[in-house]
């Protein structure tokens, strides 16, 4: 989804240029001196999947659009994005979201691994189907101004509203988002993220019957 197509979404009275002034000033707020790195990984069972770690600067969507390139499609025909970053640049974080709905991405946070704020709130929850491995977890806080880091009611209702288009219920996201600061970080397991509707179980696949039978 574009940044445009999210703004369109946010709560009726909402102005689309509010919207996407919000984004820019977050996404303009102290970049990061890295990007993030994509490599290539084989998991058990040969297939290949894409791992993102550090934080969303600017050119990472053309980054990971290559990237996905090397990446198998699941039973369910979708290429899975392993995410392990403190967030970054929010509107290349959307533009990267449009390039995941084009190859059709499912996310996952590894164990071990930690996924927050711009990587949780638009890249996790912007998967197909969504999954957090043993110590994997997700940070979540507000959106926050340029300048003097105040709460950005505008941007939250943007990421809200993304996450509510890919079936994350809305007040799941949001309490977080208004609750927990700028400047603090709530941190969710598995366990935790569940049942909130962060993550969701990919779709069921028919096996196929073989063709030969003993």
């Amino acid at each position: 989804m574009r940044v445009a197509e999210a703004a369109s979404r946010a709560r009726p009275g909402a102005p689309f240029a509010a919207l996407l002034f919000a984004a820019f000033l977050i996404g303009a707020t102290a970049p990061p001196a890295a990007s993030m790195s994509f490599s290539t990984l084989t998991r058990a069972d040969g297939t290949r999947i894409v791992l993102a770690e550090g934080p969303v600067a600017e050119g990472d969507a053309a980054r990971l659009r290559v990237a996905l390139q090397a990446a198998d499609r699941d039973p369910a025909g979708y290429k899975l994005l392993a995410l392990d970053g403190p967030g970054g640049a929010i509107v290349e974080a959307f533009a990267m979201v449009d390039v995941m709905d084009r190859e059709r991405v499912a996310t996952v946070v590894r164990s071990g691994a930690s996924c927050a704020s711009a990587c949780a709130q638009i890249l996790f929850l912007s998967g197909a189907h969504r999954t957090i491995e043993g110590s994997g977890r997700l940070g979540l806080h507000s959106c926050h101004t340029a300048g003097d880091r105040s709460r950005s009611v505008a941007c939250n209702e943007l990421i809200a509203q993304n996450a509510l288009a890919r079936g994350t219920p809305y007040a799941s996201i949001m309490v977080f988002l208004h609750l927990t600061g700028p400047t603090q970080m709530k941190w969710l397991g598995a366990a935790e993220a569940g049942p909130l509707g962060f993550t969701r179980k990919p779709p069921d696949v028919p096996q196929v019957a073989s063709a030969y039978r003993m």
